[in-house]
């Protein structure tokens, strides 16, 4: 059991990393505001910043969401080890959760904003880091789901 917790970790490793070559690639090579077409016309990629939270919600909120990264951080480990028992689905969710909430949090800690660069045209520009963030969220409220389901029948 305590393997497949360890999985979350590397899980979350690999998301960091990823999101971070990322974000190094575009700043490196991109100029802000400027788009590359990918899969005209669906994808393009697009660097902007993003002082917010998603769609750019709060956009002074940086000390908020930093604090909020942290205590995300900090409950998912704590969950990892203390509970008696979790499910592949969680450990997932937890990996692409926590690695997700890792690679923003460096972001907004470092610069104050957070670079963002997937753009599906008539959508919002967004990153590595939230696309897990969002996958990782619903594989864990699918498990507690699942569970609570369980508990029930």
């Amino acid at each position: 059991m305590r393997a497949l917790r360890i999985w979350s970790l590397i899980l979350a490793a690999a998301i960091f990393g990823m999101d971070r070559a990322f974000k190094v690639w575009v700043v490196t090579h991109m100029t802000l505001g400027q788009s590359i077409p990918v899969v005209p016309p669906v994808l393009w990629i697009t660097y902007i910043t993003n002082s917010g939270a998603a769609f750019s919600l709060l956009p002074h909120g940086t000390i908020l969401f930093i604090v909020i990264g942290l205590m995300i951080l900090v409950g998912l480990c704590w969950y990892l080890w203390r509970a008696p028992d979790v499910s592949g689905a969680f450990v997932v969710g937890a990996g692409l959760l926590g690695g997700g909430t890792a690679g923003n949090l460096w972001e907004r800690m470092v610069s104050g904003q957070v670079i963002d660069y997937i753009h599906f045209r008539y959508w919002a520009i967004f990153n590595v880091a939230d696309a897990a963030i969002v996958v990782g969220i619903i594989l864990i409220v699918i498990d507690f789901w699942r569970k609570d389901r369980a508990r029930h029948v």
